[in-house]
């Protein structure tokens, strides 16, 4: 790849050597191939990058390593190896089954003249888990749009200029960002789609329910600026090994 990439997808990771095997195959299988892929990995201990390492032959890679200080740094180092016009921040563990997921996410957001989209959330297994894709929908009418990290397509030059994600939020630094950015344009492509896999939500169970439900009455009743203080914290890298077939 001679000239800089149209898309720059960028990965966190931390211990996702079960999981990141899964995505990368689906981005190989991309019909579009304009992108590179930037793996920003938080010191793994489990062989992530060996796993990585297996994609060199199929996919433009670059595996960079950043402190394990939480999703947010990790998104952000990687933005700053990026190349592309665009950024497409994936979690380590969705899983995509749509091979033109990137073309059609990138082509109906230059369509809408949107510098920020996410893609439709399914859940193979949680039925249930519905509602937190309803709840983004029904605020991107609002002043105050939500996405989460899981995926988030936004230009590169607009997010140097709002400085990434906010690193000092440690848990709704993704709705952060996408509030500051839907200023110039957000909204969800219904036309594709990815699977969030439900392990958190398995391995917390209602403890994540309650966490994320008190961030957002941190967020609604007293904005950005509390959420900077809340105690409430990500847990980065715990999670439970995928079962392969």
């Amino acid at each position: 790849m001679s000239k800089s990439p149209q898309v720059s997808v960028v990965i966190p990771a931390y211990n996702e050597a079960t999981y990141i095997d899964r995505l990368l195959e689906a981005l190989n299988k991309q019909s579009f191939k304009d992108f590179e892929v930037i793996v920003s990995d938080a010191e793994s201990k489990d062989g992530t990058k060996e796993v990585v390492n297996l994609f060199n032959d199929k996919l433009v890679i670059k595996f960079i390593e950043a402190p394990p200080k939480g999703p947010a740094h990790g998104r952000n180092i990687g933005a700053k190896k990026a190349k592309g016009e665009w950024l497409l921040f994936l979690d380590a563990d969705d899983d995509i089954d749509d091979p033109d997921f990137m073309d059609i996410l990138l082509k109906k957001t230059e369509l809408n003249r949107w510098k920020t989209s996410s893609a439709k959330m399914k859940f193979k297994d949680k039925k249930g888990l519905w509602v937190l894709y309803n709840y983004q929908k029904l605020l991107s009418h609002t002043k105050r749009p939500v996405a989460s990290g899981y995926c988030i397509l936004t230009n590169r030059e607009l997010f140097g200029r709002l400085g990434g994600f906010n690193e000092k939020i440690k848990f709704g630094e993704d709705y952060e960002y996408v509030s500051r950015a839907a200023k110039e344009g957000f909204g969800f492509v219904d036309e594709t789609y990815f699977y969030m896999d439900p392990r958190r939500n398995e391995n917390e169970g209602w403890k994540l329910i309650y966490k994320g439900t008190l961030n957002e009455i941190h967020r609604l009743f007293f904005g950005y600026e509390k959420l900077k203080k809340n105690s409430i914290k990500y847990e980065f890298g715990k999670h439970k090994t995928r079962d392969t077939d």
